[in-house]
Order: structure tokens, then C-alpha cells, then sequence
């Protein structure tokens, strides 16, 4: 049996962090930095190589498929590869990353969307996307716990993605009109979303107002997508922007710089994105290079990539 490949685009939230937990909608957009991962049946054992995550320790190989992950690079994928693993009579997953987990852009979803095509392709079972989607929500949640999916759902589909979350997530893609031109900055931090969202809920717990408020924006900010509004576009992302600070998930020393860069003739809107507490600026631009002008003289890296319309997708394979 050949070797199969797949690859996902990064993904960054543009409105609903937090509120999407608790089932209001979110819209986020994919950019065409890609994890791709190639799969290839028999070997004996399971064979893992991921240069990225590994360095210089990898590739791991494991014999024996213990209960537990043998490493925490296999914790989310793990139940799936300990079942594939004896059917396929061996397995090797190679992935290539177009971006590091640093940034924020959702390595691990991306990975593990990629990989759970590649291995359900090698099974014979189908990779249609609603199928890959819940495969992918349920390895989450078996690590994370209250993991919505989104991040899954936007990088399944690709481009700009409404999701609202809940026991039975409905997503889909939303057309994009007035070519709004995006700039990702890195704020040089990574921040743990899953620490971020302890932190935020010990001060704002589950129904309270603000989670409604941060829904209700994201509902805006979808009809400006849609109609081409780009400065409204850009004041609503200004507005998601200071429900994360009152939220307090912007440090204080990124703060300033942010509202700087709102008010920057160059720049329709800005806003930390997803969770906060660090890893991406997003920029909608009046004027590209000015804006990406003026987010490097704030101290922030601009990053080498564009909006992606194209999410999940198979690729030519090679050996891995």
C-alpha cells in the first residue's frame, strides 16, 4: 500500500474567544503556513517523526502499544494509533511543518486533522468532513477536556469559518467580500491557551454577561465579512480587542502597543487574537506595507503569510 499525505492550514480566531465554550459563535480564518503529514502502512511497529516537535530526539519508535502515550508529542493522536497500529500491521507518520508551534496557529489541531485523514485513509474508513471533524473534537476533548472543535472545523474547511459550538457544532464557510488585506504579527510570547482559559473563567465564570457580549460581536463581525465593510471590519475588531482586555488576557505591555497600532493611519482594526496572553496580533490593513511598517517598529514580527482559502486537503505523497 502507498504512503498517503495530507495537510491543514494555521488558523487564528478573529471573534468569539472564550464565548464559543459556551455555545455563541465564533469566526476565525486560516492562513497558508501548513502542517502536512504523510502515512504509510506496515513496518511492525509505529514509527513517529516530527522534526518540529522531536529536534534531534526523533524519530520515536514504539514496539509495544502501551495504554498510556509513551510521549506527550502522541498524548492527543494516541487512541487512534493504538487501534490503527495492529490492523495496518505497523505504521509510520512523518510530519512537516510549515510554521512553528510557537506562533499560535493551531499545530496541534492542524496535525492531528492531517494525520487522522492520512491513517483513516490507510483503514479503508471514509474521511468525509463532517466524520473527520468529530474523530478530531473527540481526541481533543480526551486530552483538553472542553475543547469546542472549532479550530478543527476552520482548518477542515478553510477560509473564513462560523462555528457555534455545543453538543451538536454547526460551521461553515462564510464569503469574504472587499479583499480585506490581513497581517499577522508575532508578539514574540507563547502564551498556554489552556491556562488562559482557567485564568479568565476564575474571574468571569460560565454565564457570565461579557461571553454574551463577545457572541453578539462576532455576529457583527461576520455581516461586515460578508458585506465588505472594512472599517467596520476593522472597529469591530478593535471592539473584540477590549472585551480580551477586560477579560484581562492582554498583558499590559502588549496593550499599548495594540492600541497603537489601532490608531494607525494605515490600520482599519487590530487585535490580539484567539485567547490572548500573547502569540498573535491580527492587522486588517488600509495600507499593507505601511501597516506592516508599523507593527515592526512596535517590536512585533510580521509573519511571512496570507489568508488561505484552501483547508484540509490531500497532497502528492512520498515516502516518509
Amino acid at each position: 500500500m502507498r504512503p498517503v499525505s495530507f495537510s491543514a492550514p494555521g488558523k487564528l480566531m478573529l471573534f468569539g474567544e472564550y464565548a464559543v465554550l459556551e455555545g455563541h459563535p465564533a469566526v476565525a480564518l486560516c492562513f497558508d503556513a501548513r502542517i502536512r503529514c504523510t502515512a504509510a502502512a506496515g513496518g511492525g511497529a509505529l514509527r513517529f517523526d516530527a522534526p518540529s516537535l522531536l529536534g534531534d530526539a526523533g524519530p520515536l519508535i514504539v514496539d509495544d502499544l502501551p495504554t498510556e502515550a509513551p510521549d506527550p508529542a502522541l498524548c492527543l493522536l494516541w487512541p487512534l494509533l493504538r487501534a490503527a497500529v495492529p490492523v495496518l500491521e505497523g505504521l509510520t507518520l512523518r510530519f512537516e511543518a510549515g510554521f512553528p508551534h510557537t506562533w499560535g496557529l493551531g499545530s496541534s489541531s492542524a496535525s492531528s486533522l492531517a494525520a487522522v485523514a492520512a491513517v483513516n485513509t490507510l483503514l479503508g474508513r471514509s474521511i468525509q468532513p463532517r466524520e473527520l471533524f468529530w474523530t478530531v473534537r473527540a481526541l481533543q476533548r480526551g486530552v483538553q477536556g472542553a475543547a469546542s472543535g472549532y479550530d478543527a472545523a476552520t482548518q477542515l474547511l478553510g477560509g473564513a469559518v462560523r462555528f457555534v459550538g455545543g453538543d451538536t457544532p454547526v460551521f461553515q464557510r462564510i464569503p469574504v467580500a472587499g479583499a480585506p488585506q490581513w497581517i499577522v504579527a508575532w508578539t514574540g510570547v507563547k502564551a498556554s491557551t489552556g491556562e488562559m482559559i482557567r485564568d479568565v473563567r476564575s474571574r468571569h465564570p460560565v454565564g457570565h454577561g461579557i461571553y454574551g457580549r463577545i457572541g453578539a460581536l462576532a455576529g457583527q463581525g461576520e455581516a461586515c465579512l460578508r458585506a465588505g465593510d472594512l472599517p467596520g471590519l476593522g472597529a469591530a475588531m478593535n471592539a473584540g480587542h477590549e472585551l480580551l482586555s477586560e477579560l484581562g488576557a492582554v498583558p499590559d505591555d502588549i496593550e499599548g502597543l495594540v492600541l497603537a497600532l489601532q490608531g494607525d493611519p494605515c490600520v482599519h482594526g487590530a487585535r490580539m487574537a484567539g485567547a490572548g496572553g500573547g502569540d498573535c496580533i491580527l492587522i486588517l490593513a488600509q495600507d499593507p506595507p505601511g501597516a506592516s511598517q508599523a507593527a515592526r517598529a512596535h517590536g512585533f514580527e510580521v509573519l511571512p503569510i496570507r489568508f488561505e482559502e484552501h483547508g484540509l486537503r490531500a497532497e502528492t505523497p512520498e515516502d516518509p
